[in-house]
């Protein structure tokens, strides 16, 4: 069987795409792949905030419509980026084993939250990630950054900022030896997502998916459902200031999620303990408790975006 993968063209995209391909021999010897670059809008327009764009799915919709057009087989993406609703045409049907889902603060000189100096400029294009940092650390700036993990650093050792905030899953896959401070998912809830890669094939492709169930990591793909019926429940987009991490633990599942204001001034933060046996469940009550005890918020929130 020869598998068409629909991808961007990043290096962070190319290694993930690896690692499934990798993944997926792993556990069926008779395949081959080929690699199909997809330029997507998010890659092309550079100039604005991820959230300033106002398209939904921004890096994800492009990639799977090529898998809808019938020029790729699948499409590999950061879950991260992937919206709660996509086509009915398509499915998630595989997740490799999923790596590390928490932030870090990034920075040349080994600063953490607590020791980053006054006043200093820490770059994210993530309203999430903005308004949890400036609620812990209201002395600091927050500027926007937008390109690829290199570009990134680069802008970071160029001294444009003095700290940056990423996903350590995107460092660690690409080998890139920074400074990092990891940043505890009770203080900034991870994006639904973080740390996974998700697999997409059109729903009537039985023997594909058959393939890629065979290579997936079951662990992992309960947590995705769960963490995205969470986003789904909740209504929230990609750029909705919001944080839902589920860990499979044994029979259960620990779902830390929360919400905040873009500028830090109000959030809610809670972790709860709920039932494995249905993850997409255990996402919808999680959804539930944060809508109880921050629906203003939650309210307010989704009517800007």
């Amino acid at each position: 069987m020869i598998i068409r993968i629909a991808t961007r063209g990043s290096a962070l995209s190319i290694k993930q795409t690896r690692i499934v391909m990798d993944r997926i021999l792993e556990f069926n010897k008779d395949v081959e792949f080929k690699l199909i670059i997809v330029k997507t809008t998010g890659d092309v327009n550079l100039s604005k905030p991820l959230y300033e764009i106002g398209v939904k799915g921004i890096f994800e919709r492009e990639v799977n419509q090529a898998v809808l057009r019938g020029e790729a087989d699948v499409a590999v993406h950061s879950l991260k980026d992937m919206p709660a609703q996509i086509s009915n045409d398509l499915v998630l049907a595989m997740t490799p084993p999923r790596d590390d889902p928490r932030d870090a603060l990034v920075s040349l000189r080994q600063y953490n939250v607590d020791t980053l100096p006054s006043k200093s400029t820490v770059g994210t294009s993530s309203l999430r990630r903005r308004g949890f940092l400036l609620s812990l650390r209201r002395d600091i700036n927050v500027k926007p950054i937008r390109g690829n993990v290199d570009t990134r650093i680069r802008k970071l050792k160029d001294n444009e900022y003095d700290a940056l905030i990423m996903a350590i899953a995107g460092l660690e896959r690409l080998s890139i030896s920074v400074n990092v401070s990891e940043i505890s998912p009770e203080l900034m809830p991870p994006a639904p997502g973080q740390g996974i890669i998700g697999v997409v094939a059109r729903r009537d492709r039985e023997d594909l998916i058959k393939v890629l169930r065979r290579s997936n990591d079951e662990e992992t793909f309960k947590e995705a459902a769960a963490e995205r019926a969470f986003l789904s429940r909740i209504g929230a987009g990609c750029h909705v200031p919001l944080g839902g991490l589920a860990l499979l633990d044994g029979e259960h599942i620990n779902f830390t999620y929360g919400i905040v204001d873009p500028d830090g001034f109000e959030k809610f933060i809670n972790s709860i303990r709920l039932n494995a046996v249905d993850p997409e469940e255990a996402g919808k009550l999680a959804a539930e408790d944060l809508l109880r005890n921050a629906r203003g918020l939650v309210a307010r929130l989704l009517k800007h975006t």
